[in-house]
């Protein structure tokens, strides 16, 4: 596959990915995720550092209105034909790297732990679950935890003491 150390080539893929079952919280891939970087040899490693993109719609935490967001990723990885194996290389067989894993790990880092439609969403309603930004219900929602409502008492300005 490559030749004597100290040869690099450059690395450009591109895959649409349509399965988000290994992604929590992407819905959909709306474009390809693109890989761009360099996959050098070194004295018999492979060292892999490319530059990630991948365009992804998501669910608001607040309101689970869809979110499109740009996700940027680096991967960084070294290689070594399988028998070389040390705990900071990985290894593969025959001429071939599959970037799978890396390019999921790198995609999983990059999300953000928290997506919001807009910084003022008001979420949905805890009883019927109207979407808030669109507009007010009519539910209740002065919920008190039972453990407290013996203080309640004390709060209570009808009641004579």
């Amino acid at each position: 596959m490559f030749g004597k150390s100290g040869f690099s080539m450059p690395v450009r893929l591109t895959e649409q990915i349509n399965d988000t079952s290994d992604y929590p919280d992407v819905v959909e891939f709306l474009q390809p995720v693109k890989i761009e970087g360099t996959l050098k040899n070194e004295n018999e490693f492979f060292i892999l550092e490319a530059k990630g993109d991948a365009e992804v719609m998501l669910q608001c935490d607040r309101c689970l209105a869809p979110v499109k967001k740009h996700l940027c990723f680096k991967i960084k990885e070294r290689f070594a034909h399988t028998g070389k194996s040390n705990e900071e290389t990985e290894t593969f067989s025959g001429d071939q790297i599959d970037l799978t894993d890396f390019v999921r790990r790198g995609i999983i880092g990059a999300l953000p732990m928290k997506v919001l439609c807009s910084e003022d969403c008001k979420g949905l309603c805890p009883v019927c679950g109207k979407n808030l930004n669109e507009g007010v219900c009519e539910c209740d929602t002065t919920y008190i935890d039972p453990r407290f409502e013996s203080l309640r008492a004390l709060f209570n300005v009808d009641e004579e003491v």
